[in-house]
């Protein structure tokens, strides 16, 4: 079994073999929730901290419910894997271009995850952590073919690139290229077969809508992850 977990304090997307799971603050009469609610598995957090002044409070009231949160991970996993099953579990690493408040409280709420994952989950052989760098250039990989050079004059080598179709290096890829990678991808998918059908509404927005930029990033997760196995097998 390949589980990939894209970690976000708002709206953290996990792909458990099929099935799609979206913890986020979006509210359930969100168009986007509304509308692929029959084939993704939401749990709606509000986070309730945040009106708390007294800052000690406030801290820790955030972690309780980060605890919580996570908890909910958690079952969701046991609740869909078999105790005696291999399980691969690929979670993205951090982007350190985020703001510092943010990236502390992802910091934290990512690091007791990772803490109930390892303690938690029985029957897993690994659990990898993939950059937002290599996860961007390995989706590329995946789904487009790369660009090939012969270059020297000596001696000829091969320089291979991991690219786009409009020639975007694969590490450089936004969320709008994940979607249209997604989208290229022979991936099948509900939430694909839901995204391929509203494109034209979709592309004429200027942010790609959440969670789908999440649960995008989750099941590439799973698909890079269950390929870096294969080829460690292989080799």
């Amino acid at each position: 079994m390949f589980i990939g977990i894209d970690v976000s304090k708002l709206s953290t997307a996990m792909c458990i073999g099929d099935k799609l799971f979206s913890y986020s603050t979006e509210k359930p009469n969100n168009k986007w929730v509304k509308d692929t609610k029959d084939f993704i598995n939401f749990r709606y957090l509000e986070y309730k901290y945040k009106s708390i002044e007294d800052y000690s409070k406030r801290e820790i009231s955030k972690f309780l419910e980060f605890e919580d949160v996570t908890d909910l991970i958690i079952n969701d996993i046991m609740n869909n894997i078999k105790i005696l099953d291999t399980t691969h579990i690929a979670i993205e690493g951090y982007s350190y271009s985020s703001d510092t408040g943010h990236i502390i409280d992802l910091v934290e709420f990512a690091s007791l995850l990772k803490h109930k994952i390892l303690k938690q989950i029985q029957g897993y052989s690994r659990v990898t952590i993939i950059s937002p760098l290599a996860l961007k250039s390995k989706s590329c990989e995946l789904v487009y073919p790369p660009k090939i050079e012969l270059i020297g004059k000596r001696v000829i080598k091969e320089k291979i690139t991991i690219v786009g179709p409009t020639g975007k290096l694969g590490k450089d890829f936004d969320k709008w290229d994940m979607f249209h990678c997604f989208l290229d991808s022979n991936i099948s998918s509900q939430l694909k077969d839901y995204l391929v059908f509203n494109k034209e509404i979709i592309t004429v927005l200027k942010k790609l809508p959440k969670p789908f930029d999440d649960l995008i990033d989750s099941i590439f997760l799973k698909n890079v992850c269950n390929s870096l196995i294969f080829n460690e097998k292989a080799e």
